[in-house]
């Protein structure tokens, strides 16, 4: 079952978290709030507001909250579609389009919602359920379909398609073939072939929310030394998921994962790529750095990806509260090593050449 048919949440439900989230809004900025960021936008429609351009730093939408009331502001060319797709009045605004050609001519205030940003409503929960479910289906639909002889920009160009009929848009999409695997953490895909064994990863947004998660695949068994590294990953990333506890700062997990790099005897390894963060309404709303003190709030979600030098990556996005960590993404029907804590995705093995 795919996101498309699945029933939403009810209207009355979305409609009261608009209102919460516009009255949190207004608090933040002192009783008015004028912002087009994407990332606000999204979070103020609770997911609607899809943009046409998703490269834009801005959003065709600008959300007006002063004391007259609550207008969302386009431009008249999209008026057609956002009143029949998007139908934001539902929300409790007021639909306010203007002249293309002319603009709104409003200033925008400083950013103020990036700390609401981070807490996670129910409906929200639930909408990120759905889309971690659907990002694991389509890596899932993915991989069997793989061979030595895959291109990396096909493998690519397939995820993202997967994720595409299940209603994403894909921001990053990367993969890497056996030689590119080992030296390269952010592998734009390229031509070359996979080989025997490769790399996937993806960060896909739908409703606003984006879901990260990597699998490793081989064809055969996978090397020896690989398997390895993917081994001492797999506890870098349980030992971060497990410290992923509300009132826990990220700098605080990330020492956490440096202390467990030199445990699996890759001390500072974290050093060469950044570890992941608090997620949601953009891919990463904080990184993890040494000493951040954003502290995980009681509902957030989480996407931590330690890696090591020669090809291993451990990935998935999780939901975390007072209960523990709730992964998202999990696929156990690949495979899943067990760590000292929680399971954690081994490498996926394909028949060979």
């Amino acid at each position: 079952m795919t996101g498309a048919d699945v029933l939403p949440a009810t209207l009355l439900g979305l409609a009261r978290e608009a209102e919460q989230k516009r009255a949190l809004a207004r608090e933040a900025a002192g009783g008015r709030l004028v912002t087009s960021r994407p990332a606000d936008v999204r979070w103020l429609l609770c997911g609607r507001g899809r943009p046409v351009d998703a490269s834009s730093p801005s959003s065709p939408y600008t959300i007006v909250l002063d004391e007259s009331g609550s207008r969302a502001l386009y431009p008249d060319i999209e008026d057609p579609r956002v009143r029949a797709e998007e139908r934001l009045d539902e929300l409790g605004y007021e639909l306010a389009p203007y002249p293309w050609h002319e603009g709104h001519g409003l200033s925008e205030t400083p950013s103020v919602l990036d700390a609401l940003r981070l807490v996670l409503e129910e409906g929200e929960r639930e909408r990120y359920r759905r889309a971690g479910a659907d990002v694991a289906d389509a890596m899932r639909t993915t991989l069997p379909r793989l061979r030595p002889t895959t291109r990396e920009l096909e493998a690519a160009g397939d995820l993202a398609g997967e994720a595409m009929r299940r209603g994403f848009t894909t921001p990053v999409v990367l993969v890497a073939g056996a030689e590119r695997q080992r030296v390269h953490r952010h592998p734009l895909p390229t031509g070359a072939e996979l080989g025997r064994h490769a790399m996937l990863a993806i960060t896909a947004e739908r409703e606003g929310l984006h879901v990260s998660m990597t699998r490793l695949v081989s064809f055969g068994p996978p090397p020896e030394e690989l398997g390895r590294l993917v081994a001492a990953a797999a506890e870098v990333d349980a030992a971060m998921l497990s410290a992923s506890t509300p009132g826990t700062t990220t700098g605080e997990v990330l020492a956490v994962a440096s202390d467990a790099y030199a445990a699996q005897g890759f001390p500072g390894e974290w050093r060469l790529h950044h570890q992941g963060g608090l997620t949601g309404y953009r891919g990463r709303e904080i990184f993890a750095t040494p000493g951040e003190p954003t502290r995980l709030p009681s509902s957030c979600a989480v996407a931590w990806n330690p890696s090591l030098t020669g090809g291993a990556k451990s990935e998935d996005t999780a939901l975390v509260g007072p209960e523990g960590v709730e992964i998202l993404t999990r696929t156990p029907e690949l495979g899943e090593l067990e760590t000292r804590s929680l399971p954690r995705p081994a490498i996926v093995e394909l028949p060979g050449a």
